[in-house]
C-alpha cells in the first residue's frame, strides 16, 4: 500500500515476519555483528515516521518559510530512522551492498511515497552518516536508537540535512575568502577511499585559466592601492578634523575663562 493512501497518516503493517533492521532494544545485534543483505528489512514504524515527517515538514514551508528549526528537526528524525536501519549492515568498500540498497530505496519510494530524488538523498546521505558515526564515534552501538543518532549527529554539529550531505562529501565549512580563492585559483578534486570516504582527489581543478588569473592579479593591485590610497586620504582627513574640533574647543574655554575674570577676549 502507498503512504497517500494511509489513514490518519499511518501505514499498515506491510510486513507479517519480524520486524526488519530497526528491532526492539532486545533483540537488536549485538555489538560489532553485521546484518546480511538477505536479513535486511525496513521496518513499518521507521517508515511511518520518515512519512510523518515528510508530510509534517511540508505543511511547515507551506504555513511559514521562517520555520527552518521546526522542518529540520523533523528531517533528521526521519534521518535518525532510516540511520539506524542500516547501521549494522556489513558496508561494500563505503556502501550499502546492492540488495540492502534496493530494498531501502523501495520502502522510501513505494510505501512512504517520496520522490525518487529525495529518496536519493535519504539513502547516499544515511550510509554517508553511518561512515561518519564509525569515523568519528567508533563501534555502532547494539541498542542505536533514531533518537541516539540524533544526538550523535547533533554532537557533530549536524542538525540539519543540508550540513549532514556537506560532511558527507568532506565539505567544511569555507570562509567566504577561501570560497572565492578556489573560485579564482582552483582546488582539488575529490575521490572516495576503500571505505566510501571522501578524500583529495589527483586532479587539480583550474577555477580561471592563466590569462585571467593574470589579468585578476593586476586588478587585485591596482584596487588595493586605491583601497590603501582612500583609507590614508581619509585618515589624514579624519585626523585634520580632530585637530580642528579639539582646537575649537581648546578656543571655546579660553573665552569662557576671560569672561569669567571680566576680561575682554
Amino acid at each position: 500500500m502507498n503512504a497517500r493512501s494511509m489513514t490518519n497518516g499511518l501505514r499498515k503493517p506491510l510486513h507479517c515476519g519480524p520486524v526488519g533492521p530497526h528491532l526492539p532494544s532486545n533483540s537488536q545485534p549485538e555489538k560489532d555483528e553485521q546484518m546480511t543483505a538477505k536479513e535486511f528489512m525496513v521496518s513499518d514504524a521507521s517508515i511511518n515516521v520518515v512519512y510523518k515527517a515528510e508530510q509534517n515538514i511540508a505543511d511547515l514551508k507551506g504555513q511559514n518559510r521562517d520555520n527552518n528549526d521546526a522542518a529540520n528537526a523533523h528531517k533528521m528524525g526521519a534521518y535518525g530512522e532510516v540511520i539506524a536501519s542500516i547501521a549494522h549492515v556489513k558496508l561494500v568498500k563505503g556502501n550499502l551492498p546492492r540488495t540492502v540498497s534496493k530494498k531501502l530505496r523501495s520502502a522510501l519510494l513505494e510505501e512512504a511515497g517520496l520522490k525518487e530524488a529525495t529518496v536519493k538523498r535519504y539513502v547516499e546521505n544515511s550510509v554517508g552518516a553511518v561512515r561518519l558515526i564509525k569515523d568519528q564515534i567508533g563501534d555502532i552501538p547494539s541498542q542505536y536508537t533514531a533518537d541516539a543518532i540524533v544526538r550523535d549527529l547533533a554532537a557533530m554539529e549536524i542538525d540539519s540535512e543540508n550540513k549532514l550531505a556537506k560532511m558527507v562529501k568532506g565539505e567544511t565549512a569555507k570562509s567566504k575568502a577561501q570560497r572565492l580563492a578556489e573560485q579564482v585559483v582552483g582546488k582539488f578534486s575529490t575521490k572516495k577511499d576503500e571505505n566510501g570516504k571522501q578524500v583529495q582527489g589527483d586532479v587539480f581543478k583550474d577555477g580561471l585559466d592563466d590569462d585571467e588569473l593574470d589579468e585578476f592579479q593586476n586588478i587585485m593591485r591596482e584596487l588595493m592601492a586605491a583601497r590603501k590610497a582612500y583609507r590614508d586620504t581619509e585618515a589624514a582627513k579624519a585626523a585634520a578634523a580632530e585637530a580642528e574640533n579639539e582646537n575649537d574647543t581648546v578656543d571655546a574655554a579660553v573665552v569662557a575663562m576671560l569672561d569669567e575674570l571680566g576680561v575682554a577676549s
